[in-house]
């Protein structure tokens, strides 16, 4: 039996965890090949990049003695007993419980899984009305791109749409009114969105104002997390069920606050409505700010993240189209990694 090294092998009888495997495949595009015998294994064994294992066979493939190699998954659901999941120990292999895990099968699929690939993402909010919680998104994404490949995703129904900040509402590509219908593994995101910038962009729609749903939201953020070292997400402050989605994905949370006593009492208001239990503060300096970083971040109960300062350029830039980190200086630019760095992600600035 012929395989070639780049495919995936697959060996189970069962047709529930062959199907799992094959959506992932197809949403990736990588080819499996499946065997229905742990005996078929003895063959093929060395020659797949990856051997997916299913549940039922792996405890008769743990007692055939077969050669330590890398790459080696055995997948199970709630109903595999533990003895087929201990299996995985003498095989030397991870352990993909679904359909929870079916992300992780997807990045093991893609080659993302087992390589020290991992995205961050990173929610951004605006704790009032008008201070620049987009524009610091859009700072974060534009600052992440020394990681590697990033992404924006625009999660505000009510914002306008992300691609007008960069000036690419003109640029081909979906948007959410697209997207809507998206569910579980979808395909690779690059070549059917906007880059604007350098970023991968998933904007809001102008032809329609509907909230986007939990299950779209989850499809596309997996898609954008096998190709993407960062993706950020502007959640704006209609915390609805996309939002919600977005998240309970993230790693880290940004709620960006003003200094003024009113913006101060919305941004408390704005972290008991999102549940923010594990956000950070980011200040928005202005000059005259009455209330200083420290004690806004104190007052709002959230450990302070940094400060970006106040930019004339920002606002005549957003009315032209043109993207912060272009018109900004280079405070406002070196705020924007900074905050990356305390967030866990990001580079020193040379």
């Amino acid at each position: 039996m012929e395989q070639s090294k780049k495919e995936t092998l697959l060996c189970t009888a069962d047709d529930g965890i062959a199907a799992a495997v094959s959506a992932a495949g197809a949403a990736v595009e990588s080819p499996v090949m499946r065997v229905r015998e742990a005996e078929s294994l003895i063959g093929t064994w060395r020659d797949a990049r990856v051997v997916l294992i299913g549940a039922d066979v792996a405890v008769v493939a743990a007692r055939m003695g077969l050669s330590s190699r890398q790459g080696v998954y055995v997948l199970g659901d709630g109903t595999s007993p533990p003895s087929a999941l201990s299996a995985s120990v003498p095989l030397g292999a991870a352990t993909i419980v679904l359909p929870e895990g079916a992300g992780c099968l997807a990045d093991v699929l893609s080659g993302r899984a087992g390589v020290g690939a991992r995205t961050s993402r990173i929610c951004v909010v605006g704790g009032s009305g008008g201070v620049g919680a987009s524009t610091l998104a859009v700072g974060l994404a534009s600052a992440g791109g020394a990681l590697g490949a990033t992404a924006l995703v625009d999660l505000d129904p009510l914002g306008g749409g992300l691609d007008l900040l960069l000036g690419a509402e003109r640029a081909a590509g979906w948007r959410w009114d697209k997207l809507q219908s998206a569910r579980g593994q979808i395909g690779e995101l690059a070549g059917h969105v906007p880059v604007a910038n350098g970023v991968t962009l998933v904007s809001m729609s102008r032809e329609t104002s509907s909230s986007v749903s939990r299950d779209s939201v989850a499809a596309v953020l997996a898609s954008l997390a096998r190709s993407s070292a960062l993706v950020v997400m502007d959640v704006g402050r209609c915390v609805d069920a996309g939002a919600r989605e977005g998240l309970r994905g993230s790693d880290r949370t940004v709620l960006v606050c003003g200094q003024d006593v009113r913006g101060v009492a919305s941004a408390r208001m704005t972290r008991g409505a999102a549940d923010l239990r594990d956000a950070g503060v980011v200040v928005r300096l202005r000059p005259g700010g009455a209330v200083r970083p420290a004690e806004v971040a104190a007052a709002v109960g959230l450990p302070l993240l940094g400060t970006v300062p106040y930019d004339k350029n920002l606002a005549a830039a957003a009315e032209r189209g043109v993207p912060p980190d272009r018109a900004a200086g280079r405070a406002w630019l070196r705020a924007c990694a900074s905050v990356l760095r305390a967030l866990g992600t990001g580079e020193e600035p040379s």
